[in-house]
């Protein structure tokens, strides 16, 4: 009996040694480069909703924890004073184009009179022309006796009448030349009146666009504090919005776990609230410091009371399946991943 049982003895101790060697060289392979910790949780990146203007809110019209596709609307405020400025604005616009029209026509009657103008003009230089003809005639005449001085004075009075009229005409013309000239920058001045009052137009529309709160992205509402008569504002926050989709795990290494750690690497994740489900990641960053420089309250080592302590390193995992469950993930939950660190780039080490 003694026999057997140190046989048996010897026996287990040479399968404790073999299992220890086979743990050893599977460690010194393979286990040894596979990083894990507890601390690690389940990020979403949250919506604030929030109005963009003032106003009571006139209807509410989702529920916590619904879903919400993009482009949904959550929110309606009272859309009364947005509808009196877009009416305003759209009276602006209809005064601003009858004046720019109004415009149009005066600088068409305008180029009517400087035409007539000029052919009044045209018509005095024929009749300063016709004098001129006459006079030098009467002179003659009265050189040879064969005209009175009378008729010849008369001559000249009438070429220095149509001379006369001639200036008033081309004064006229040109005084209706400058008018137009007015008339066009009021003409101009009317036009950018109504660019003007289509932009107050466009901003109406808008403002009355933003008594309608929609879904920026699809998710779940959480957190939703408002109800029927609430004074939105816009420091307010009324709900928020989880793009779940869009979950993350951020885990807090130890600073000697990240030596190996690079963006890219495969990650195991296990969520707590689904041991069945094998969800997968990658490394997608490691932050530019441990989570203690960037806390409120920087610890300040320069002290005569010195404790060293192991520092974290924030590490972003990206989930990339399965794609069926990421839809499951809920912001908070608490993970416990594994890194896979075998996969390192030599130039990496360099």
């Amino acid at each position: 009996m003694k026999i057997k049982k140190r046989l048996y003895t010897a026996l287990a101790l040479v399968v404790l040694v073999v299992l220890a060697l086979v743990w050893g060289v599977h460690w010194w392979q393979t286990g040894r480069f596979f990083e894990e910790t507890d601390n690690a949780y389940v990020h979403a990146d949250s919506v604030a909703v929030r109005a963009e203007v003032t106003g009571r809110v006139a209807e509410v019209a989702v529920a916590d924890n619904q879903r919400v596709a993009a482009g949904d609307i959550l929110v309606k405020l009272d859309p009364s004073d947005a509808k009196s400025q877009l009416a305003q604005a759209q009276a602006s616009l209809a005064v601003a184009q009858a004046n720019a029209v109004s415009a149009a026509r005066q600088v068409e009657q305008q180029q009517a009179a400087i035409e007539e103008a000029q052919a009044r003009v045209t018509s005095a230089q024929a009749d300063v022309e016709q004098a001129r003809l006459h006079l030098e005639r009467s002179q003659r005449l009265a050189e040879k006796n064969y005209a009175s001085q009378q008729e010849y004075q008369d001559d000249q009075a009438a070429l220095q009448v149509a001379e006369a009229t001639l200036a008033a005409r081309r004064a006229t013309l040109a005084s209706s030349r400058k008018q137009l000239d007015v008339l066009n920058a009021e003409r101009d001045s009317a036009e950018a009146n109504i660019e003007a009052a289509r932009a107050d137009l466009d901003n109406a529309r808008h403002q009355l666009d933003k008594t309608r709160l929609r879904a920026p992205v699809a998710g779940v509402i959480g957190n939703k504090t408002v109800e029927v008569g609430t004074l939105a504002q816009p420091s307010l926050t009324l709900m928020h919005l989880v793009p779940i989709r869009s979950a993350y795990v951020v885990a807090n290494y130890k600073e000697t776990q990240t030596a190996r750690m690079r963006s890219g690497q495969p990650v195991s994740l296990h969520v707590d609230a689904y041991p069945d489900i094998a969800f997968e990641g990658v490394v997608d960053s490691l932050a530019p410091a441990t989570g203690s420089r960037f806390s409120l309250l920087p610890n300040d080592n320069a002290t005569g009371n010195f404790n060293k302590i192991v520092q974290r390193v924030p590490v972003r995992i990206r989930v990339t399946g399965p794609e069926e469950a990421l839809g499951r993930l809920r912001d908070g939950l608490s993970v416990v991943p594994t890194v896979d660190t075998r996969d390192l780039d030599p130039e990496d080490d360099a």
